[in-house]
């Protein structure tokens, strides 16, 4: 299950004309486990039918991007943060993590990753 072919990411437009990544899994496509959003509007309502929500806001390229996540709590909780892990890997290639690089919670429901 750790191997980015068994995770799909389709990224489609919403009925806004937002851009977004839903996720799956190969042996079950058409059931959406995630789905990512970036710089998403601050009144941007998330799909229903996932009720786990965060914001996690990275150094990418000289820029602070947001990513929304909408997911699934009926799944196991490693196979969730695989699927999220696999995103960013996916979504973001150049995102540099190392021993200078700090992770915390400084609001509710919001991750943040920092590079010195």
């Amino acid at each position: 299950m750790t191997d980015i072919e068994e995770v799909i990411f389709e990224s489609i437009k919403d009925k806004n004309g937002i851009c977004l990544t839903q996720c799956s899994m190969e042996d079950h496509p058409d059931i959406v486990l995630a789905i990512m959003v970036e710089d998403v509007p601050e009144n941007y309502v998330g799909p229903d039918e996932l009720q786990g929500k965060f914001e996690v806001e990275i150094p990418y390229e000289g820029q602070t991007k947001k990513v929304n996540i909408w997911f699934s709590n009926s799944e196991d909780n490693d196979k969730m943060a695989m699927i999220i892990q696999k995103f960013f890997e996916w979504r973001y290639p150049n995102l540099v993590i190392n021993e200078s690089t700090q992770m915390g919670i400084y609001e509710p429901g919001k991750l943040t990753v920092k590079s010195e």
